[in-house]
């Protein structure tokens, strides 16, 4: 969820498209929440053909390409670890022998990106929470029968604050609303990463394998004596995909995006069946072929200028990316309590007013609480 923070004595090309990519990533999840969370749902669906109309039936089968939105977060893992390396990767590159890692900047430049939209979206989930649970939507969440979900319930309410304030969050805690699991991942991908640029600084291949190693080693969970390091192994090489084309892009690996990009052809693939333990991974290897299908095109001088002009979505996207899930739910339950029967409409009318109102909330807080801190310089 990073915006593209390149330094301009670096002499790179221009990467605007990834902000592009990015911003469609978090549009393509707030969406695919939208349909979930604001629509009845195909077992009322199919229950019940002749209460749709053409339009309404031909809108269900077209938005069920919007279903794959905890895959399409591999993609922000992988896209997170080609720029967080990106910098690191041509210093290496430049000065291999005198590189060094800022660590107390790089911590900071972290925590201060994570933490100032995160901070600001538990706040809009905890006031969700009180107005839902005061309204009496709760009552509607538990028995809908097309999805059960609550915003946010805790019997400690300190503690499970504080631990995903730590990122602790569906390991030790229960998760602070919906959708925050997978920044648990990538603060801990941070934290470790600093040591895999060490053994990257001596060989990408010692790095690559030990990631690898790890990863081979998280299927068996019962050799790990402290659980948070086995889930984040488990999905840590995805972010090294990442890794692994930011050093192509700055030149310590042999440039191969024309050879990566396809591994975009597993998609068509992964939407047919799941794959088990190694369904992530294998998604996480089709955005890395993605990303170098576009690094390869710019590299011919192939502009990518409509993802290019997607940029301001892609700089709000990480503050969407948090907000949305309880302003939807929130909505959701207020829908069921006009309707006799408490169900969510069978049309999509709804769903799109609720992604207009989540784009609308997403910008003003990226405006207001987010721009301002990742502006500044350090």
């Amino acid at each position: 969820m990073n915006p593209i923070e390149l330094n301009a004595k670096q002499n790179t090309k221009p990467l605007r498209f990834l902000d592009g990519l990015r911003g469609l990533a978090a549009l393509y999840v707030m969406l695919g929440h939208a349909r979930w969370i604001l629509w009845r749902g195909y077992e009322d669906f199919f229950k019940h053909p002749g209460d749709y109309t053409f339009f309404e039936k031909f809108m269900a089968y077209g938005l069920s390409v919007l279903r794959y939105g905890h895959e399409v977060v591999f993609f922000f893992f992988v896209l997170s670890g080609f720029v967080i390396h990106l910098r690191y990767a041509i210093k290496l590159k430049d000065s291999p022998e005198s590189a060094k890692f800022d660590w107390g900047p790089f911590v900071y430049r972290r925590a201060r990106r994570l933490y100032i939209p995160l901070i600001f979206a538990m706040i809009l989930t905890y006031l969700c929470d009180i107005i839902g649970r005061r309204l009496g939507y709760v009552e509607f969440y538990k028995t809908a029968v097309y999805f059960e979900i609550q915003v946010f319930h805790s019997a400690n309410i300190l503690r499970d604050l504080f631990g995903n304030l730590f990122f602790l969050m569906d390991t030790y805690v229960p998760q602070w609303g919906p959708d925050l699991w997978s920044l648990k991942f990538e603060w801990w991908f941070y934290m470790i990463y600093p040591l895999f640029w060490v053994l990257s600084k001596r060989s990408i291949r010692l790095a690559s394998g030990v990631m690898a190693f790890l990863f081979l080693l998280s299927f068996f969970p019962r050799l790990w004596p402290v659980r948070l390091f086995w889930e984040v192994f488990s999905l840590m090489i995805t972010w090294w995909f990442g890794v692994l084309l930011a050093d192509m892009y700055a030149g310590r690996i042999n440039n191969r995006f024309g050879l990566c990009s396809l591994f975009v052809l597993l998609i068509p693939f992964l939407l047919k069946r799941p794959f088990g333990i190694l369904n992530d991974p294998l998604w996480a290897l089709a955005f890395a072929g993605l990303i170098s299908f576009c690094l390869y095109l710019e590299g011919k001088n192939i502009r990518l200028r409509i993802l290019d002009c997607l940029k301001p979505l892609g700089d709000m996207s990480y503050t969407l990316y948090v907000i949305h899930s309880p302003l939807l739910i929130l909505l959701s339950g207020w829908l069921m309590s006009r309707d006799p029967q408490h169900l969510l409409p069978k049309h999509f009318g709804w769903a799109g007013l609720g992604a207009l109102m989540c784009l609308g909330v997403a910008y003003l807080g990226h405006l207001l609480v987010e721009k301002p801190f990742i502006s500044r310089k350090g």
